[in-house]
């Protein structure tokens, strides 16, 4: 066995697998970057996502699906791009991208994936609907993202456990408790310094490493919106258990948002169904 503390492992990890493991899409990164030009065009966007032909199915699989169809079937990326636009189909890239990357065989971390899927994915499109409903309709699809990767630490925790529990002289024996010991303590830091040595906008990374913290930016609007919807999945018990008592028109996150309790409702019915598109994705 080794002297090393799973700490330490984890550490050794980081400094040569962060950019390796696959946790981010390089497509789907340069995709964000690209939107940011002002000169980007729907065929730049389009030719873009073809380079990664896995990426370019789940972008028209997403496209398709319940949440995002039209009448008719879009049979190629550059068709999508057109029904949707930039902006959301840069989205679905991501979406896209982060559906490939929960995969894992070892069946001590592959069973969090589903539950860190959803939770990931009610948060995000939660995110969106919540910026439109606030007054931040600006910062929808950031606020999607946001959503969509703030435990991005989680996941790149998960695929260092896999693979310490598979390597060939000292695998490591993951229980319940290690594994839920080590992304509650790890994941916030973790992510942001991920988000970092990927380069990803600040905005993202700072949601990252904030949304459990006690003392917390109170004009961060998509700070507030993720860590609201974090709440409401631990109430909901969407990727966690569930805590009904929690009431969210009390919370710090609502009250500053200006969220009044029939808004909360109306939010809580509408994630029901997103619930099931999640899963629905997943398989």
């Amino acid at each position: 066995m080794s002297d090393k503390s799973l700490k330490e492992l984890i550490e050794e990890r980081f400094d040569v697998d962060s950019q390796q493991l696959p946790v981010f899409n390089r497509v789907a990164l340069e995709l964000q970057k690209l939107k940011q030009s002002e000169t980007a065009s729907m065929n730049q966007i389009a030719d873009l996502i073809m380079k990664d032909q896995s990426l370019a199915s789940r972008v028209l699989r997403l496209a398709n699906s319940s949440f995002y169809s039209g009448l008719k079937r879009v049979d190629t990326v550059s068709a999508a791009v057109i029904r949707l636009g930039m902006d959301r189909v840069t989205s679905l890239a991501m979406v896209a991208s982060q559906l490939l990357a929960h995969s894992m065989q070892v069946k001590a971390v592959s069973k969090y994936v589903p539950a860190l899927w959803s939770r990931s994915y009610v948060c995000a499109t939660g995110g969106r609907w919540l910026a439109q409903q606030t007054g931040y309709g600006a910062l929808a699809e950031e606020a999607f993202l946001t959503g969509l990767m703030h435990d991005i630490g989680e996941l790149y925790l998960l695929k260092v456990l896999e693979k310490l529990a598979q390597d060939r002289e000292h695998p490591l024996q993951l229980t319940d408790a290690l594994v839920g010991e080590i992304l509650e303590a790890m994941h916030e830091e973790i992510g942001y310094r991920l988000m970092v040595k990927w380069e990803l906008p600040e905005i993202y990374a700072q949601v990252t490493r904030s949304h459990h913290a006690y003392e917390f930016d109170e004009n961060n609007a998509l700070l507030l919106i993720t860590r609201l919807l974090d709440t409401l999945c631990h109430k909901l018990g969407i990727g966690q258990a569930a805590d009904p008592e929690i009431v969210l028109a009390a919370t710090a996150e609502a009250q500053l948002l200006g969220l009044k309790e029939i808004k909360l409702a109306q939010l809580e019915v509408m994630l029901e169904d997103v619930v099931s598109e999640a899963n629905g994705l997943l398989v």
